[in-house]
């Protein structure tokens, strides 16, 4: 009797792959997805960046007005 194994790493005899979709981004702000803002976990979210890599260094605009 064969086992099914679900393993994303082992491709599939068709060709066809599982991927995750992305998260919807904040309409807020441009440094968070949707469910960081809608949450609160900012302090739990990985530190954003731009779309090239470098670091975002503005605070948060939903970060901040939740926090004022």
């Amino acid at each position: 009797m064969s086992r099914w194994i679900e393993d994303a790493s082992i491709p599939a005899p068709d060709g066809h792959y599982w991927a995750r979709p992305a998260p919807d981004d904040c309409p807020g702000c441009p440094c968070h997805t949707a469910r960081v803002c809608d949450r609160r976990d900012w302090t739990r979210a990985s530190r954003p960046t731009h779309p090239d890599g470098t670091p975002y260094t503005e605070p948060c605009p939903c970060e901040h007005t939740a926090r004022h």
